[in-house]
């Protein structure tokens, strides 16, 4: 049997960022999925929405979230820009999106609209909004190049006049919605995702579709997979599955449901955005994939049982603003997170040293954008170090595409 360095069990894209930067520092990996493709499970089934802090500007966390949206943000910059796809680029005032007909990201920038109609009496709303508008403008002005950590840093006093000022202009505002665009935008993550697995396998890993992990245990130094159509054998193992870590970890896993429809007929003129409003229940969402397709969401339920009275509503609320959309599929997004009793939601990455078994980990990657931030981290926990920021990369010409499955929407777009 070989022994590899590693086995990483589950293909989305916590497993896919680990194989990278493991095989990237000379690592032999072994990936394991369940399915016959990779990415086909959570990974498939978002919006493709990457945040760049936006949404958690009305977050009342003392900003950490925020934190660690930035902080994976400057490690995709430090560790991902060997890629020729990532074609996110630092500024002096921001992060500059450059044109790339196979770049990992997209100008859909996402517009934030926040409800100000039967709302002016509600001061903490009008606060949060002010806020959420003055730390967006910070994330715009944001020295990229020089990783200056104003915006890092709790609400200091130079937020205070924009914040002000920002109340008095929605108090003042007749409008039903104060519009704003974010620093938010949309991702490839199929082009992505590929030029990952291409990189990664050209550096040695190898892929095992179809293969269920059923039990793992320790053997001398070792560790032991058993899976159902092999079993392997490995120095360590990071098991990335998701809502079934909870079989191989002690941790509880917190699931929630995001309602998410496809729909087709929307029109050109249509922006992205998220209708914002200080009653969860209200806010709607719509991130548009061009040729007249979208998916149109909001909130996320920790109920199963509420989602269909949520599909009703907003599937109303859209119709209302684009009454030609017509929809094409419903499906529930999962989202699976590692959350104290007391948290609604915890959005951050989780790694931890199993306690069951010896050199296994358990990873939950919180977002798809802490991903970039995951690994690296990931990297220096193990081995106390920084991986390689320069390395040779390969972009995907077709030969792995059919190991990646396609998003949803995709998936939907293709048969239309």
């Amino acid at each position: 049997m070989k022994t590899f360095d590693w086995i990483i069990v589950g293909g989305g894209i916590a497993g896919i960022s680990l194989s990278e930067i493991l095989t990237r520092e000379g690592h032999s990996v072994a990936l394991i999925e369940k399915k016959n493709k990779l990415a086909s499970a959570t990974t498939r089934e978002f919006h493709e929405w990457f945040h760049t802090g936006s949404l958690y500007t009305l977050l009342g966390d003392d900003m950490k979230t925020l934190k660690y949206i930035l902080g994976s943000l400057d490690d995709l910059l430090e560790f991902y820009s060997s890629f020729p796809q990532m074609n996110l680029k630092p500024s002096n005032r921001g992060l500059e999106i450059i044109d790339n007909n196979k770049g990992w990201f997209n100008k859909n920038y996402i517009n934030f609209k926040y409800r100000l109609k039967n709302r002016k009496l509600i001061i903490p709303w009008l606060y949060a909004v002010a806020r959420s508008i003055a730390l967006i403008d910070g994330i715009k002005k944001h020295d990229w190049l020089r990783r200056r950590a104003g915006i890092l840093e709790s609400v200091t006093s130079e937020y205070y006049l924009p914040i002000v000022k920002n109340l008095f202009k929605t108090m003042k505002s007749n409008k039903k919605f104060f519009k704003v665009q974010t620093t938010d935008f949309t991702t490839n993550s199929r082009f992505l995702l590929r030029d990952m697995i291409a990189t990664a396998s050209k550096n040695g890993l190898e892929i095992f579709t179809n293969n269920e992990l059923l039990e793992v245990k320790n053997s001398d130094n070792f560790v032991i997979a058993k899976c159902s159509e092999k079993t392997f054998k490995a120095k360590n193992m990071a098991i990335c599955l998701g809502g079934e870590i909870e079989k191989f970890s002690e941790h509880k896993i917190k699931k929630s449901y995001a309602p998410i429809a496809v729909v087709k007929n929307v029109s050109s003129e249509v922006e992205s955005f998220v209708e914002l409003d200080c009653f969860k229940k209200n806010c709607i969402n719509i991130v548009t994939k061009g040729n007249s397709f979208g998916l149109i969401g909001g909130i996320s339920l920790s109920k199963r049982e509420d989602v269909e009275k949520y599909f009703d509503f907003m599937i109303k609320e859209h119709k209302n603003r684009s009454p030609n959309i017509e929809i094409l599929q419903k499906y529930i997004g999962i989202k699976n997170e590692i959350s104290k009793k007391k948290e609604n939601r915890n959005y951050l990455f989780h790694i931890n040293s199993s306690q069951r078994y010896k050199n296994v980990w358990s990873v939950i990657p919180g977002k798809f954008t802490l991903a970039f931030s995951m690994a690296p981290e990931f990297y220096r926990l193990v081995y106390k170090k920084n991986p390689r920021k320069f390395f040779n990369t390969y972009s995907d010409q077709g030969d792995f595409s059919h190991l990646i499955e396609d998003t949803i929407w995709e998936g939907i777009q293709k048969k239309e």
